[in-house]
């Protein structure tokens, strides 16, 4: 599971992924997808959601990672 802190932080709020998904102008699946980093979430996209849901949290801690690093070459 990516971003468990954001995950974590909105289940506190009380705020659906489907809220999220609007608020980027995205569909549910795709947001599903960043979440899982499975497709990128852009640094503004995170912004919105600590704006809008999460204003007492660092982008730092909300974007925490729990997979594994990927090397680079």
């Amino acid at each position: 599971m990516a971003f468990p802190n954001m995950r974590a932080e909105l289940e506190r709020s009380a705020i659906s992924y489907q809220q999220c998904a609007d608020l980027l102008g995205t569909d549910l699946d795709s947001f599903n997808l960043k979440l899982d980093e499975q497709a990128p979430m852009t640094v503004v996209e995170a912004k919105r959601i600590r704006d809008a849901f999460c204003q007492d949290c660092t982008l730092d801690y909300l974007l925490e990672s729990d997979s594994p690093a990927k090397p680079t070459i």
